[in-house]
């Protein structure tokens, strides 16, 4: 397959995508949370309504560094360089990834997705055990996961998630793919928009937004599905929760392919921007 041919299917399967978003068209469900959580903030004053979105915003900024300055991450950068000097013999850092064909480029961010969305069922897996240890650490876990995505997304295509430029898209990319999908083809725009344009990037915090308890469905959705493997934990199968494994396991699944897919088309997108 060219390279032409490899870019102008990714511009389709892009394209589709996008559609399929413009389209979305929200469920009863969803639209009542976004009514109730945005009338239970309105009885909050305007000073605690910042200081906890806030507290988001700096908990999100810290998570992303201490994933950035762990060991495995650095051993992941290192694994990620050798798959690309299996492509080119004279990449020498990350930035050098930046020069190979899309089609390199994607397969070994595929292949980080494909580890990530495992290591998704895993933790999922865990969680619904329905033990304490693990309920307790499935948010900021989940969190941790799926930031390390978009940031694995990041070194495939030639971008070190460690500089101030990238960490802020890494965590926009994490932000863009867990609200609402009725917001997300707006938030994809504004995110496009900006390709080509490195400097000055300022990140649009959570408290800044217009509508910023809409971000705090997908953590409320995962308190429900906490919730629902405690209750489907009491039914075991030879002692093992098997019903409250597999949902925890497939709401994992499902939320790491859909951060996975936003990043991986963001950073698609930004090498076609690049490489007109």
């Amino acid at each position: 397959m060219s390279v032409i041919s490899s870019e102008e299917q990714w511009k389709q399967r892009i394209a589709n995508w996008e559609h399929t978003l413009y389209s979305y068209e929200p469920s009863q469900f969803s639209t009542t949370v976004d009514y109730w959580l945005d009338l239970a903030f309105e009885y909050l004053p305007e000073d605690t309504k910042d200081m906890f979105f806030s507290q988001i915003d700096t908990w999100l900024f810290h998570l992303h560094g201490f994933i950035q300055q762990s060991s495995f991450q650095q051993q992941a950068e290192e694994r990620i360089l050798k798959m690309a000097q299996s492509y080119k013999e004279d990449v020498e850092t990350i930035e050098d990834i930046q020069t190979l064909t899309l089609s390199q480029k994607a397969f070994i961010a595929e292949q980080q997705i494909a580890k990530q969305k495992l290591y998704s069922v895993i933790q999922g897996g865990m969680t619904g055990t329905g033990k304490l240890s693990t309920l307790a650490v499935d948010i900021p876990a989940f969190a941790a996961l799926n930031i390390r995505t978009t940031q694995l997304i990041a070194l495939s295509f030639g971008y070190r998630a460690s500089t101030p430029y990238e960490m802020v898209k890494a965590l926009q990319l994490f932000y863009c793919a867990t609200i609402p999908k009725k917001y997300q083809f707006e938030r994809w725009q504004s995110l496009t928009k900006d390709l080509g344009q490195e400097e000055d990037l300022y990140f649009d915090t959570i408290s800044e937004k217009d509508h910023p308890t809409v971000w705090l469905q997908q953590p409320l959705f995962h308190l429900v599905k906490l919730l629902f493997v405690v209750l489907l934990g009491r039914r075991k199968v030879n002692g093992i929760p098997i019903i409250g494994m597999v949902a925890g396991a497939g709401t994992n699944y499902y939320w790491t392919k859909e951060v996975s897919q936003f990043a991986h088309h963001y950073y698609v997108m930004r090498h076609l921007s690049v490489n007109k």
